[in-house]
């Protein structure tokens, strides 16, 4: 079960979440205390009053509670609070304001529906004080009209201000880290496309991206150094034995010729053959190599597929007639994608040379294409014997090969060089069961570039 978010969006999600609830909660908190802090002190005083005119065990007249009651009003400003002397009927006998409705004894809270004059809201405080008499003292617990409907606006400008200030930090903060993460993303995906000269920009600013970006850029020229090594050796080695074995091969080939009618013509054929192999096996990784660089996608165009397909198709259909094989298209009208034309017809051809050199005589091959959204699938299918599903990580690696295709010509590099120019188009390359037979499957971007 996935607790914590595990991305980007779902990190801004949780934390937006958790601020507006926390931001909602302190503001709720902080209007009920300031709320319950304003009532509990209307309470003391209103308490304070009601005990100093009618003090606890004092039995005072009626006439007595009224002279104290203007005696207060006189010698102080009592213009905020309520004074009213109630006799045992509920009819008011001296005050400076009425009640609408009976009030039970203790505190309670007023409000609009009171009709009290200059009151909205309020604490009223009713108590006994003998002969049936309750005197009832409150006041106001809002300083100005209206002063909770204004409170709760204070509260929502002030926290209204503070959600706005965070959500455009936030926005900011995600643009930004967003933006670091597409660069280096980027820059990771160019590394995978063979540009090994790619490095993630840096601001300037010596923050912890740019340390981060710099020590990644470090460690790929530390990989571009290393691999530079690598290509320079094997395509030095490669260089190297072309040539003599360029040289062993004219050779050869002059011996054969002059061998006419010798017994030693076969073996000098055989090992010509064999040399022939080498300086194709020598071509195809240097081609490897130059595809994996990525320099050719500069100069990618648009291509149509349809064209290409039947070029090929013409190409390897007499080596399919010799062997009484048939080649079926299907294919949609108007089929154009981004790419190197050269290296895709390579690829197509090299895919349709193997289904008619590696199936039996008289099967068929299918091509095949559909259009997506935005790719675009190739598929080049035989009905011959396939190969076996643990087998086909092996012959995608170079050098590998079948046990069947050990007993054939070729150097187990044919699928390996059309997989590199299918990821140098930014595509995939799959084999599956055709059922029978097998079916590559190319998966490309309409924009190839």
């Amino acid at each position: 079960m996935r607790i914590a978010p595990r991305s980007l969006r779902g990190l801004t999600a949780v934390f937006l979440a958790l601020f507006l609830a926390t931001t909602v909660l302190a503001a709720a908190g902080t209007y009920w205390a300031t709320r319950s802090t304003i009532r509990t002190l209307v309470d003391r005083r209103i308490a304070s009053e009601s005990l100093e005119l009618a003090p606890p065990g004092a039995r005072l007249s009626r006439a007595e509670l009224m002279r104290r009651m203007i005696d207060v009003a006189k010698q102080r400003d009592t213009a905020d609070l309520g004074l009213l002397l109630i006799d045992p009927s509920g009819r008011a006998i001296i005050g400076n304001t009425h009640l609408t409705r009976p009030v039970p004894i203790g505190f309670s809270s007023l409000d609009d529906e009171d009709s009290i004059e200059g009151l909205s809201a309020g604490r009223i405080y009713v108590r006994d004080v003998g002969a049936g008499m309750r005197l009832a003292v409150f006041g106001e617990t809002e300083p100005i009209d209206d002063y909770r409907s204004a409170r709760r606006q204070i509260y929502l400008i002030a926290f209204g201000a503070i959600i706005v200030v965070v959500l455009l930090g936030l926005l900011l903060f995600r643009r930004l880290i967003g933006r670091r993460i597409r660069e280096v993303r980027d820059t990771a995906q160019s590394i995978i496309d063979g540009d090994l000269s790619r490095r993630v920009p840096l601001e300037g600013d010596g923050g912890e991206f740019d340390q981060q970006a710099a020590a990644f850029n470090r460690m790929l020229d530390r990989v571009d150094q290393l691999m530079t090594e690598i290509r320079f050796v094997s395509n030095n080695i490669s260089h190297e034995m072309r040539t003599p074995l360029a040289r062993l091969r004219n050779e050869l080939s002059s011996l054969e010729n002059r061998a006419d009618g010798d017994p030693l013509q076969e073996a000098i054929a055989q090992a010509r053959e064999q040399v022939d192999d080498l300086l194709g096996m020598f071509a195809a990784m240097l081609r490897i190599a130059e595809i994996e660089s990525g320099s050719r996608r500069a100069g990618f165009a648009t291509v149509d597929l349809n064209a290409l397909v039947e070029s090929v198709v013409e190409t390897v259909a007499p080596l399919a007639q010799e062997r009484d094989q048939q080649i079926a298209v299907a294919m949609p009208d108007a089929l154009a994608l981004g790419g190197d034309r050269q290296l895709l017809a390579q690829a197509l051809l090299n895919l349709c040379e193997n289904a008619v050199r590696h199936t039996p005589p008289g099967t068929s091959m299918r091509i095949s294409a559909a259009r997506h959204s935005t790719e675009i699938t190739l598929t080049v299918a035989d009905n011959g014997p396939g190969i076996p599903e643990d087998q086909r990580t092996v012959v995608m690696q170079r050098f590998g090969r079948t046990e069947h295709g050990r007993r054939q010509s070729g150097h187990g590099l044919g699928l390996p060089l059309v997989n590199a120019i299918v990821r140098l188009h930014r595509g995939t390359m799959k084999l599956t069961d055709g059922d029978p037979g097998l079916s590559i499957v190319i998966t490309l971007p309409i924009q190839g570039g």
